[in-house]
């Protein structure tokens, strides 16, 4: 079986058509037109705002930060695959990555904190009542998500886990635990998490990395998190909550369909929305919405709807998040929940049909903002603090387009003249860079009727090379690599660059007699900036109509910058020795020959007619 690159990259970036390759926002920068491609004919992706490319396993190594190893072990557990090892045998437990301990901790604990849910003890009774009385969810739901409980008192996670190898720094890192540095033995390690029910927070892959656990009446006494009726895994090597979306292993797939995105503010608001039907519905991990996870909603659709708590919180949340949204290039609306009450409450006393009413009347992030930022019956001092509160928001957004677009909406919401508004954003974005010394010219003092145009360049932006084109048309023209190596010298080759050092490695290999072709890329590449370049080679679409034509160009560049680096090396070498000595006049012989080849030739060249016929 083959692992098609398509269904590797698909979970992490929401991926388009485009002819025969498919297109999405890249994975490895902030961007917001698309430049990250996906070439299933080649087995390939290539990224053009980064520079990166490569296969299936570069793209878990990449996104996961694996090793090639551990790569190849994670496609094959999630494609259920064998997998063959050159001794026989399967690594040892203690041999795992700790990233692949870890997930697999996780795993366990998930289960293990489910079966407490449905155990038929008092705790358990508890705690499941919790969920289907108190909260109103079914037991099913809480099947679907693995949510479970974590026992008051007991260390038989602890020996679970211990039983099955997991190494004592595994255990010590996954976070469900209280390691101290004086305990040695994992099995005597503290729950983290005791008379909690559990949450499993997933990542894009549907991995449990984490939990979030919500106080209940068993919590105990003792805990040192008691009060707190919500509390989350610590940050560990899998979990990162301010890069992390719940629910969006499932969201994703469904905003596909209806395209925006629903913002809530708790995991439980999320689940309610989901079993509710409303299934594109995610919710920040943390108190605190980030930056990056609205860049990594950003990659599966600009559009949002937030539904936040109707409170005075829950309307500061959303204030802090706007900014943040509009850098990350989303369209945000927002819908007014009645005050002090949450989706999850909301949908329980008033059905899911007013939750649809209540989104289908959200309303644009401009008006959010007036209604947020203006008083009620505002002074002209007071509607003055409050447009400059706005300019706050739209300072960082990086298109100019957009800039003008939320001022001429915000003109309306805010009852200000157009072009008064304009002038005053103009003198805050001069006064707002003369702070960060960042300006050199006065402001303007009136709407420009035109906008600026940009021009921009991509961080791939890079200058071809002679080795570069020359090992293109290898990869393309697989017949010729062996006719080149009569021609060309190893030490002509700049094995500065990566494509200069895969090129002499491939050199040698064929003269050496160990050429199998390009079938296996690790033969050849010694580095992962060499395995870099070598996938941005087979992701180029350039086609050389006379490839022959092209290596004979690339042979005259590289063996006249040889000859021009061995004149370079000769003039210090005959300033510094006795003239007239045989060492000096053949140094001037060799210059004078050098300087005759440079301006006539001949230069060295390829004459291939078939794969039997080469001169």
């Amino acid at each position: 079986m083959r692992v098609n690159i398509y269904d590797v990259v698909s979970p992490v970036v929401s991926l388009k058509r485009t002819g025969k390759s498919w297109k999405g926002l890249s994975p490895f920068s902030q961007e917001r037109t698309p430049s990250f491609f996906v070439l299933p004919e080649k087995g390939i992706y290539k990224c053009f705002s980064s520079g990166l490319a490569g296969d299936i396993f570069r793209f878990i190594e990449e996104t996961e930060k694996l090793s090639f190893n551990e790569a190849i072990e994670t496609i094959a557990e999630r494609f259920n695959l064998p997998l063959e090892y050159e001794n026989g045998q399967a690594p040892r437990p203690e041999d795992r990555s700790l990233k692949r301990e870890l997930i697999e901790i996780h795993e366990y604990a998930a289960d293990f904190y489910h079966q407490a849910l449905i155990a038929k003890n008092a705790d358990a009774q508890i705690a499941l009542r919790y969920w289907t009385e108190n909260r109103n969810f079914p037991l099913e739901l809480a099947t679907d998500f693995k949510v479970g409980f974590a026992p008051v008192s007991t260390f038989k996670l602890n020996e679970i886990l211990v039983s099955k190898g997991f190494s004592s720094q595994a255990l010590r890192q996954c976070g469900l635990f209280y390691a101290r540095d004086y305990e040695p033995d994992p099995a005597k390690f503290k729950p983290r998490f005791r008379g909690r029910l559990m949450i499993p927070i997933r990542d894009h892959q549907n991995q449990v990395i984490a939990f979030t656990a919500r106080q209940l009446e068993l919590t105990p006494e003792d805990d040192p998190a008691r009060e707190a009726k919500y509390i989350n895994s610590p940050e560990t090597p899998l979990f990162h909550k301010s890069s992390l979306v719940f629910n969006l292993e499932r969201a994703r797939k469904a905003v596909e369909e209806h395209g925006t995105f629903i913002l809530v503010e708790g995991q439980l608001d999320a689940i309610r929305c989901w079993h509710e039907g409303f299934q594109a519905t995610v919710a920040p991990q943390g108190t605190s919405i980030t930056e990056e996870q609205m860049r990594l909603l950003k990659r599966y659709s600009p559009r949002v709807d937030v539904v936040l708590d109707g409170d005075s919180a829950g309307q500061k949340a959303a204030l802090r998040l706007l900014p943040l949204a509009l850098r990350a290039g989303l369209d945000l609306r927002f819908a007014h929940l009645p005050e002090g009450s949450d989706p999850d409450q909301f949908i329980a006393s008033q059905g899911k049909e007013a939750f649809k009413v209540l989104l289908d009347r959200s309303i644009s992030a401009t008006e959010f903002a007036a209604t947020a930022l203006l008083e009620e019956n505002p002074s002209p001092q007071q509607r003055a603090t409050a447009l400059n509160a706005f300019f706050e928001i739209i300072i960082e957004i990086d298109s100019e387009t957009a800039q003008r677009a939320y001022l001429e909406e915000a003109s309306a919401h805010f009852d200000v003249d157009l072009r008064a508004a304009h002038r005053d954003f103009e003198r805050f974005r001069f006064i707002n860079a003369r702070r960060k010394g960042a300006v050199s010219r006065q402001p303007s003092t009136a709407l420009p009727l035109i906008p600026h145009e940009q021009t921009t360049t991509t961080a791939s932006t890079r200058l071809t090379t002679a080795e570069r084109d020359l090992l293109l048309t290898l990869l393309q023209n697989q017949d010729l690599a062996e006719p080149l190596t009569q021609v060309v010298d190893h030490t002509w080759i700049d094995d500065t660059t990566p494509e200069g050092r895969v090129l002499a490695r491939i050199l040698a290999e064929i003269t050496e007699g160990n050429w199998v072709g390009f079938t296996d890329p690790e033969i050849f590449i010694d580095s992962p900036e060499e395995r870099n370049a070598y996938f941005n080679l087979l992701a180029d679409e350039r086609q050389f109509d006379e490839p022959v034509d092209v290596i004979n160009r690339c042979l005259e560049k590289i063996h006249n910058r040889f000859l021009n680096r061995r004149l370079s090396e000769m003039d210090p070498l005959i300033q510094n020795s006795p003239p007239g000595t045989p060492e000096v006049s053949a140094l001037w012989k060799e210059q004078f020959e050098i300087r005759r080849i440079l301006k006539n030739g001949p230069h060295p060249a390829l004459h291939f007619t078939t794969s039997d016929e080469t001169t």
